[in-house]
C-alpha cells in the first residue's frame, strides 16, 4: 500500500527528485576534478619540455666547449690574432687588456654574441663539426688568451705539471630549441 504525503504524491516520488539532485552534485564535483588533474597534467607537460630544452642547450654548449677546444688544438697558437676587440672570437681577457676592467668579455661594452658581427666563433665553422640538430641556432663561443702558465709555487707537479702550457679561457653561449632558453658554459682549456 502507498503512502500519500499531504499534497497527494507517494513519498518516492519525492525520493526520486532527491536523487537527482544529488547526482548532478556528485557529477558536477567529479568534473572539478577532472578539469584540476587536467590542469596538473598540462603543467607538468610545460615543465617536462622547459626542462627538455633546458638539457638541449647545455648540452649543444657542452659541445661548444669541445668544439673551441679541438679548434684551439688545430687552428689556435700564442701568436694569433687575440686583440680586445675579439676579433674572429680570439680576445684579450679584460684583465689585461691597457684599460683594465672587472667585467668578463661578454659583458663589455659593444660585445655582440650574434654571429654575424666577427666577435665571435660558430660551432664547426673552424672545425666542419656538422650542425647540431634541434636548437634554434648554432652555440657560438670566445677563446681568451691567458698565457703561458707554468709551475705553481707550492704545486707538487701534479696539477699543471712541471711544462709551461699555453692557457685559454673558454665562453659558450648556447639555445635550446627556444630563444628563451639559453646557457652559457665556460671552461679552461690547457693546450699540451
Amino acid at each position: 500500500m502507498k503512502r500519500l504525503n499531504r499534497h497527494g504524491t507517494s513519498a518516492t516520488a519525492d525520493q526520486r527528485g532527491l536523487s537527482l539532485v544529488t547526482t548532478l552534485l556528485f557529477m558536477v564535483a567529479a568534473l572539478v576534478l577532472g578539469v584540476s588533474v587536467m590542469g596538473v597534467n598540462v603543467m607538468q607537460e610545460r615543465m617536462l619540455g622547459n626542462a627538455k630544452d633546458r638539457d638541449l642547450a647545455f648540452q649543444a654548449a657542452e659541445a661548444a666547449l669541445r668544439d673551441a677546444e679541438f679548434d684551439i688544438t688545430l687552428n689556435i697558437t700564442q701568436n694569433s690574432a687575440f686583440n680586445s676587440l675579439c676579433t674572429a672570437g680570439l680576445c684579450i681577457p679584460p684583465t689585461q687588456r691597457t684599460v683594465v676592467s672587472p667585467l668578463a668579455v661578454h659583458q663589455q661594452p659593444g660585445f655582440s654574441w650574434a654571429p654575424v658581427g666577427g666577435m665571435v666563433r660558430s660551432y664547426g665553422q673552424f672545425t666542419a663539426l656538422p650542425p647540431i640538430p634541434g636548437v634554434i641556432s648554432q652555440p657560438v663561443y670566445v677563446v681568451e688568451n691567458l698565457g703561458v702558465l707554468g709551475l705553481i709555487p707550492g704545486d707538487d707537479g701534479i696539477g699543471l705539471g712541471t711544462n709551461p702550457r699555453a692557457t685559454y679561457r673558454i665562453t659558450a653561449l648556447a639555445f635550446g630549441a627556444r630563444a628563451e632558453t639559453a646557457v652559457m658554459l665556460q671552461s679552461i682549456f690547457f693546450r699540451q
